[in-house]
């Protein structure tokens, strides 16, 4: 355990109010904005489970909220590949050394955000007979990074589901759904690890009023920036902060 400095909890906070305000306009991606960015402030074994019980929060309330409009369908699709990919994610964040797995995310968030430049005006589609396949495959590995990583999951789901043509609504639905079950998921897995620790609960606690906030903001911008610049708003987000990762 960690003592926390001041200065740690008020820049988590702050990334906290961001990250869950791109997560409430997106329906995903605050995951992949508040790891990298806390993992600048705080070690990733903290970072990573407090993000995965403030995702599932966040996903419960947003479901609750708007359940008629869930393709569950699409959500139980999912779920098998989900498991496999989580149980593969961690198991191997309980081996990874400290140091090489914040280098780690530094590469993976910096290749994210690289991604997310290139596909914000034209997104990526497959044929239609790669579908489902395309679908478990993004599944496993959304369940494999967000376990190993804490971010990403979503942005993955979503390559899948934009290929479903959905309503905005129905889609930002059954992508949070997606993410609820993946974060409980997660969640347990962590807990299983023993990484809720005081210092984790001490963040986790601290965070909780934030999300709310960051969650609260997103419905006034929602619907207000053109979806191609807020991917590359991200994305600039995203290079910045897992550069300054690998050279933490």
């Amino acid at each position: 355990m960690e003592e926390l400095a001041a200065w740690q909890l008020v820049f988590c906070a702050l990334v906290i109010v961001a990250a869950f305000a791109v997560r409430g306009t997106a329906g995903f991606g605050g995951g992949a904005v508040a790891v990298p960015l806390m993992a600048l402030a705080l070690p990733v074994q903290v970072v990573i489970p407090v993000v995965a019980v403030l995702n599932l929060l966040a996903s419960i309330g947003h479901a609750t909220r708007h359940h008629e409009k869930i393709l569950w369908r699409e959500v139980a699709f999912t779920i098998p590949f989900t498991v496999l990919g989580v149980a593969a994610g961690v198991y191997l964040l309980s081996e990874i050394d400290a140091g090489l797995l914040r280098k780690g995310l530094g590469l993976f968030v910096v290749a994210y955000a690289v991604f997310a430049f290139v596909t914000a005006a034209h997104p990526m589609r497959a044929p239609g007979a790669w579908l489902r396949p395309l679908g478990g495959f993004l599944s496993t590995a959304a369940g494999l990074l967000g376990a190993l990583f804490g971010g990403a999951a979503g942005p993955l789901y979503a390559i899948y589901f934009t290929h479903l043509d959905l309503a905005r609504d129905v889609f930002r639905a059954t992508v949070t759904t997606t993410l609820l079950v993946q974060a409980a998921l997660r969640a347990t897995g962590y807990a299983g690890l023993g990484f809720y620790d005081r210092t984790t609960l001490i963040v986790l606690v601290v965070a909780l009023p934030f999300m709310w906030l960051g969650s609260r903001l997103a419905e006034r911008i929602a619907g207000r920036i053109e979806p191609h610049v807020f991917s590359r708003i991200v994305g600039a987000v995203l290079l910045v902060s897992g550069g300054a990762l690998l050279f933490k």
